[in-house]
């Protein structure tokens, strides 16, 4: 005799789970979650997070307050989530900058220029800039938004940094800090910007050339492809 998978009914009269049933829960809780950042990135992007509330994040969310309280924990903890992912899409796009600059036959250096231009091409992006640069170490301290970094942007950076170094591209040292000084002058760039500025704006153009001469300075004397 073939032995039968138990019913629903079975599962459920014996304590047993229901593997669809946990699956449908699972994926309601990835769409909710997906639809309480994309909220977020919204609004904590055009009205800042204090303005934002609870309210109106779950309204624009179609869920319950409820349901932010059970996945965030709180607004700042959905906040972090928001900027983490911000973090995230930086290194996606630098990482393709590199990638097609790699692919064209470009070296190291020219790759890691073409993925710092592609965050300085972010940055006039007015929700980026105010979630990332203005508001994310003030609601989530310093040291916390440093580790968020670690983990993404910052991390990615270290390990380019070491990529570049055992390449004989610049000096060896501490990749921490090199990543550091780099990320704060991509940064400080991208505030100079104006807002949705693009490619072929003034201003961008002009922060390009300076900040690829002040990178220059990282480069190792008499490195390939450096001029006389």
């Amino acid at each position: 005799m073939v032995n039968k998978p138990p019913s629903k009914a079975r599962r459920k009269a014996s304590g047993e789970s229901d593997p669809d049933r946990a699956d449908r829960r699972r994926e309601n809780g990835e769409q909710t979650r997906a639809a309480l950042k994309r909220a977020g990135r919204v609004q904590f992007g055009t009205l800042g997070f204090e303005a934002a509330s609870v309210t109106s994040l779950c309204e624009a969310a179609g869920v319950t307050a409820g349901a932010l309280y059970h996945h965030f924990g709180d607004k700042k903890g959905l906040f972090a989530a928001v900027a983490e992912d911000l973090d995230i899409e930086l290194v996606r796009l630098a990482g393709q900058a590199r990638d097609k600059t790699l692919s064209l036959g470009g070296d190291g250096w020219a790759a890691f220029l073409a993925s710092i231009d592609a965050l300085l091409l972010a940055g006039p992006d007015p929700g980026r800039r105010r979630i990332g640069l203005v508001e994310a170490s003030a609601v989530l301290g310093a040291e916390a938004w440093i580790e968020i970094r670690k983990r993404h942007g910052l991390g990615a950076l270290v390990q380019t940094m070491e990529q570049l170094q055992s390449l004989g591209l610049i000096e060896p040292g501490d990749s921490l800090r090199r990543a550091r000084l780099v990320l704060g002058l991509v940064y400080g760039a991208m505030e100079t910007l104006p807002a949705a500025a693009t490619a072929d704006h003034e201003a961008v153009r002009d922060t390009r050339r300076h900040v690829h001469a002040m990178l220059e300075g990282l480069r190792r004397v008499g490195t390939p492809g450096e001029s006389a």
